[in-house]
Protein backbone atom coordinates (compact mmCIF):
# COMPACT_ATOMS: atom_id res chain seq x y z
CA UNK A 1 0.00 0.00 0.00
CA UNK A 2 1.84 3.20 -1.16
CA UNK A 3 2.65 5.38 2.30
CA UNK A 4 2.36 2.57 4.54
CA UNK A 5 5.74 1.77 6.40
CA UNK A 6 6.44 -2.04 5.85
CA UNK A 7 9.67 -2.68 6.34
CA UNK A 8 8.89 -2.94 10.43
CA UNK A 9 7.90 -6.55 10.77
CA UNK A 10 6.56 -8.06 13.44
CA UNK A 11 6.38 -6.82 17.27
CA UNK A 12 5.06 -10.07 19.23
CA UNK A 13 6.71 -8.76 22.20
CA UNK A 14 5.43 -5.46 22.09
CA UNK A 15 2.14 -6.74 20.79
CA UNK A 16 1.63 -9.27 24.23
CA UNK A 17 2.93 -6.34 26.35
CA UNK A 18 0.28 -3.82 24.59
CA UNK A 19 -2.54 -6.26 25.00
CA UNK A 20 -1.70 -6.97 28.50
CA UNK A 21 -1.74 -3.01 29.38
CA UNK A 22 -4.74 -2.44 27.44
CA UNK A 23 -6.88 -5.42 28.63
CA UNK A 24 -5.73 -4.60 32.58
CA UNK A 25 -5.72 -0.89 32.58
CA UNK A 26 -9.91 -1.47 31.69
CA UNK A 27 -10.86 -4.37 33.49
CA UNK A 28 -8.93 -2.65 36.99
CA UNK A 29 -11.14 0.16 36.66
CA UNK A 30 -14.10 -1.86 35.98
CA UNK A 31 -12.99 -4.04 38.99
CA UNK A 32 -13.11 -1.13 41.28
CA UNK A 33 -16.53 -0.06 40.67
CA UNK A 34 -17.79 -3.24 43.07
CA UNK A 35 -20.77 -3.69 40.42
CA UNK A 36 -21.14 -7.14 38.35
CA UNK A 37 -19.16 -7.41 35.17
CA UNK A 38 -22.86 -7.55 33.12
CA UNK A 39 -24.15 -4.05 35.38
CA UNK A 40 -24.09 -1.07 33.03
CA UNK A 41 -21.44 0.79 32.85
CA UNK A 42 -19.48 -1.60 34.06
CA UNK A 43 -20.41 -4.01 31.12
CA UNK A 44 -19.22 -1.45 28.91
CA UNK A 45 -15.34 -1.70 30.92
CA UNK A 46 -15.39 -4.99 30.56
CA UNK A 47 -16.08 -5.19 27.09
CA UNK A 48 -13.24 -2.95 26.05
CA UNK A 49 -11.06 -4.94 28.10
CA UNK A 50 -11.87 -7.52 26.26
CA UNK A 51 -11.41 -6.40 23.17
CA UNK A 52 -7.58 -5.78 23.30
CA UNK A 53 -6.27 -8.95 21.34
CA UNK A 54 -8.54 -7.79 18.96
CA UNK A 55 -7.75 -4.06 18.87
CA UNK A 56 -4.03 -4.06 19.98
CA UNK A 57 -2.37 -6.02 17.11
CA UNK A 58 -4.78 -4.42 14.21
CA UNK A 59 -3.41 -0.94 15.89
CA UNK A 60 0.28 -2.36 15.62
CA UNK A 61 -0.28 -3.59 12.27
CA UNK A 62 -2.13 0.43 11.05
CA UNK A 63 1.44 1.69 12.70
CA UNK A 64 3.32 -0.66 10.19
CA UNK A 65 4.37 -3.66 12.52
CA UNK A 66 3.67 -5.94 9.94
CA UNK A 67 3.35 -6.66 5.95
CA UNK A 68 -0.40 -6.30 5.80
CA UNK A 69 -3.00 -3.97 6.42
CA UNK A 70 -5.30 -4.50 9.52
CA UNK A 71 -8.74 -4.93 7.47
CA UNK A 72 -6.50 -8.16 5.96
CA UNK A 73 -4.89 -9.39 8.90
CA UNK A 74 -8.41 -9.30 10.71
CA UNK A 75 -10.05 -11.32 7.28
CA UNK A 76 -7.90 -13.58 7.42
CA UNK A 77 -8.90 -14.24 11.09
CA UNK A 78 -12.00 -14.34 10.36
CA UNK A 79 -12.99 -15.54 7.22
CA UNK A 80 -14.10 -18.66 6.66
CA UNK A 81 -13.06 -19.94 3.30
CA UNK A 82 -9.33 -19.62 4.72
CA UNK A 83 -9.63 -23.04 6.08
CA UNK A 84 -9.96 -26.24 3.99
CA UNK A 85 -13.29 -27.90 4.07
CA UNK A 86 -11.61 -31.39 5.43
CA UNK A 87 -10.28 -29.27 8.64
CA UNK A 88 -13.55 -28.84 9.83
CA UNK A 89 -14.32 -32.65 10.28
CA UNK A 90 -11.15 -32.51 11.86
CA UNK A 91 -11.78 -29.56 14.30
CA UNK A 92 -15.51 -31.34 15.15
CA UNK A 93 -13.34 -34.03 16.34
CA UNK A 94 -11.03 -32.14 18.16
CA UNK A 95 -13.92 -30.59 20.18
CA UNK A 96 -15.24 -33.56 20.73
CA UNK A 97 -12.03 -34.89 21.89
CA UNK A 98 -11.86 -31.99 24.45
CA UNK A 99 -15.60 -31.42 25.44
CA UNK A 100 -16.23 -35.75 26.63
CA UNK A 101 -13.10 -37.21 26.88
CA UNK A 102 -12.42 -35.29 30.14
CA UNK A 103 -16.65 -36.21 31.05
CA UNK A 104 -16.15 -40.07 30.48
CA UNK A 105 -13.13 -40.02 32.57
CA UNK A 106 -14.95 -38.14 35.18
CA UNK A 107 -18.02 -39.49 35.86
CA UNK A 108 -18.10 -42.83 33.07
CA UNK A 109 -19.85 -43.56 30.75
CA UNK A 110 -23.31 -44.20 32.50
CA UNK A 111 -22.93 -41.14 34.93
CA UNK A 112 -22.48 -38.79 31.09
CA UNK A 113 -25.42 -36.18 30.57
CA UNK A 114 -25.04 -32.80 30.00
CA UNK A 115 -24.88 -29.84 32.45
CA UNK A 116 -28.09 -27.25 32.44
CA UNK A 117 -26.42 -24.66 30.30
CA UNK A 118 -25.63 -20.85 31.99
CA UNK A 119 -27.49 -17.98 30.75
CA UNK A 120 -27.80 -17.25 27.02
CA UNK A 121 -25.31 -14.48 27.74
CA UNK A 122 -22.64 -15.96 29.45
CA UNK A 123 -22.89 -18.99 26.53
CA UNK A 124 -22.31 -16.41 23.83
CA UNK A 125 -19.79 -14.10 25.61
CA UNK A 126 -17.89 -17.65 26.19
CA UNK A 127 -17.54 -18.02 22.37
CA UNK A 128 -17.47 -14.63 21.27
CA UNK A 129 -14.70 -13.51 23.55
CA UNK A 130 -12.46 -17.05 23.05
CA UNK A 131 -12.96 -16.33 19.17
CA UNK A 132 -11.70 -12.25 19.22
CA UNK A 133 -8.83 -13.75 21.42
CA UNK A 134 -6.80 -15.44 18.80
CA UNK A 135 -6.07 -12.55 16.61
CA UNK A 136 -3.54 -11.26 18.78
CA UNK A 137 -2.13 -15.34 20.31
CA UNK A 138 -2.44 -17.35 16.91
CA UNK A 139 -3.14 -14.46 14.51
CA UNK A 140 -0.31 -12.28 15.70
CA UNK A 141 1.94 -13.67 18.70
CA UNK A 142 2.60 -17.08 17.49
CA UNK A 143 4.30 -16.47 13.66
CA UNK A 144 6.16 -13.38 15.13
CA UNK A 145 7.64 -15.41 18.00
CA UNK A 146 7.75 -18.40 16.18
CA UNK A 147 9.95 -17.13 13.35
CA UNK A 148 12.76 -16.45 16.25
CA UNK A 149 12.68 -19.41 18.71
CA UNK A 150 11.16 -23.59 18.45
CA UNK A 151 7.53 -23.73 17.90
CA UNK A 152 6.82 -24.60 20.90
CA UNK A 153 8.99 -22.25 22.99
CA UNK A 154 6.65 -19.48 20.82
CA UNK A 155 3.92 -21.54 21.67
CA UNK A 156 4.47 -21.70 25.34
CA UNK A 157 5.34 -18.81 25.60
CA UNK A 158 1.91 -17.01 24.05
CA UNK A 159 0.11 -19.58 26.62
CA UNK A 160 1.97 -17.96 29.53
CA UNK A 161 0.82 -14.52 28.55
CA UNK A 162 -2.58 -16.13 27.75
CA UNK A 163 -2.89 -17.11 31.14
CA UNK A 164 -1.66 -13.81 33.03
CA UNK A 165 -4.00 -11.97 30.67
CA UNK A 166 -6.67 -13.34 32.82
CA UNK A 167 -5.79 -12.32 36.16
CA UNK A 168 -8.02 -8.80 36.59
CA UNK A 169 -11.37 -11.16 35.68
CA UNK A 170 -10.24 -12.99 39.47
CA UNK A 171 -11.20 -9.36 40.65
CA UNK A 172 -13.88 -8.44 38.87
CA UNK A 173 -17.19 -9.11 40.10
CA UNK A 174 -19.44 -11.98 39.11
CA UNK A 175 -17.00 -13.52 36.58
CA UNK A 176 -16.05 -17.03 36.33
CA UNK A 177 -12.68 -16.31 37.36
CA UNK A 178 -13.77 -14.46 40.77
CA UNK A 179 -16.13 -16.81 41.43
CA UNK A 180 -12.33 -19.63 41.78
CA UNK A 181 -11.14 -16.73 44.29
CA UNK A 182 -7.23 -15.97 44.44
CA UNK A 183 -4.64 -18.33 45.41
CA UNK A 184 -7.14 -21.33 45.58
CA UNK A 185 -6.96 -24.55 43.87
CA UNK A 186 -9.07 -23.74 41.11
CA UNK A 187 -7.08 -20.63 40.83
CA UNK A 188 -3.64 -22.12 40.07
CA UNK A 189 -5.54 -24.97 37.63
CA UNK A 190 -7.29 -21.82 35.76
CA UNK A 191 -4.09 -20.19 35.11
CA UNK A 192 -2.18 -23.47 34.01
CA UNK A 193 -4.35 -24.32 31.50
CA UNK A 194 -3.73 -22.10 28.91
CA UNK A 195 -0.19 -22.98 29.24
CA UNK A 196 -0.62 -26.72 28.91
CA UNK A 197 -2.98 -25.95 26.07
CA UNK A 198 -0.63 -23.54 24.09
CA UNK A 199 1.31 -26.42 22.24
CA UNK A 200 -2.00 -27.95 20.35
CA UNK A 201 -2.87 -24.27 19.33
CA UNK A 202 0.49 -24.68 17.96
CA UNK A 203 0.55 -27.39 16.51
CA UNK A 204 -3.31 -26.94 14.68
CA UNK A 205 -1.84 -23.32 13.62
CA UNK A 206 1.05 -24.65 11.68
CA UNK A 207 -0.47 -28.42 10.21
CA UNK A 208 -3.24 -26.00 9.11
CA UNK A 209 -0.53 -23.87 7.50
CA UNK A 210 -0.97 -21.06 9.76
CA UNK A 211 -5.05 -20.69 9.29
CA UNK A 212 -6.12 -18.13 12.09
CA UNK A 213 -9.77 -19.50 12.23
CA UNK A 214 -8.90 -22.76 13.27
CA UNK A 215 -7.69 -21.21 16.49
CA UNK A 216 -10.85 -19.64 16.52
CA UNK A 217 -12.94 -21.95 16.11
CA UNK A 218 -11.68 -24.37 18.63
CA UNK A 219 -11.38 -21.57 21.40
CA UNK A 220 -14.84 -20.09 20.78
CA UNK A 221 -16.71 -23.42 20.47
CA UNK A 222 -14.04 -25.20 23.29
CA UNK A 223 -15.94 -21.97 25.63
CA UNK A 224 -19.06 -23.28 24.80
CA UNK A 225 -18.59 -26.90 25.17
CA UNK A 226 -16.99 -26.29 28.86
CA UNK A 227 -20.47 -24.16 30.06
CA UNK A 228 -22.39 -27.96 27.84
CA UNK A 229 -20.26 -30.99 29.59
CA UNK A 230 -18.37 -29.25 32.59
CA UNK A 231 -16.47 -32.64 33.79
CA UNK A 232 -16.52 -31.41 37.00
CA UNK A 233 -12.85 -32.31 37.87
CA UNK A 234 -10.39 -29.54 36.93
CA UNK A 235 -7.11 -31.19 37.74
CA UNK A 236 -8.10 -33.74 35.79
CA UNK A 237 -9.23 -31.55 32.37
CA UNK A 238 -5.72 -29.90 32.68
CA UNK A 239 -4.03 -33.37 33.04
CA UNK A 240 -5.91 -34.59 29.25
CA UNK A 241 -5.33 -31.29 28.22
CA UNK A 242 -1.28 -31.53 29.23
CA UNK A 243 -1.17 -34.99 27.99
CA UNK A 244 -2.70 -34.28 24.32
CA UNK A 245 -0.26 -31.37 24.25
CA UNK A 246 2.68 -34.05 24.84
CA UNK A 247 1.90 -36.04 22.65
CA UNK A 248 1.04 -33.93 19.69
CA UNK A 249 4.76 -32.42 20.28
CA UNK A 250 6.69 -35.51 20.58
CA UNK A 251 4.68 -37.33 17.34
CA UNK A 252 5.25 -33.51 15.36
CA UNK A 253 8.73 -32.62 17.23
CA UNK A 254 10.80 -32.76 13.68
CA UNK A 255 9.11 -29.49 13.64
CA UNK A 256 7.94 -28.56 16.88
CA UNK A 257 11.54 -28.14 17.67
CA UNK A 258 12.52 -25.50 15.28
CA UNK A 259 11.34 -22.12 14.27
CA UNK A 260 8.69 -22.03 11.53
CA UNK A 261 9.75 -20.52 8.16
CA UNK A 262 7.82 -17.28 7.62
CA UNK A 263 4.43 -17.19 5.57
CA UNK A 264 3.37 -14.47 3.86
CA UNK A 265 0.17 -12.78 4.42
CA UNK A 266 -1.73 -14.92 2.09
CA UNK A 267 -0.83 -17.57 3.40
CA UNK A 268 -3.50 -20.60 3.88
CA UNK A 269 -6.14 -18.21 2.36
CA UNK A 270 -7.17 -20.24 -0.50
CA UNK A 271 -10.59 -21.00 -1.49
CA UNK A 272 -12.21 -24.24 0.44
CA UNK A 273 -10.53 -27.83 -1.06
Amino acid sequence: MPGRRTDRGLAPGLMLLGVVVWSWAWWSVAALTGQGWLTFPTVLLSLAGALGPLVVPALLLWSGYGDESPGAFLRRCFDPRTLPLRWYAGLAMLLLVFALVPVLLARGVAGLSPEPAGPVAFLLVGIVVGAIEEPAWRGYALPGLQRRMPVIAASLAVGAVWSVWHLPLFFLEGTYQQSLGVGTTGFWLFLAGPVAIAPVYGWLHNVTGGVVFAAVILHGLGNASRELWDPGAPLLQLGFEALLALTLTAVAWRWMSRPAPARSPAAGTGSPR
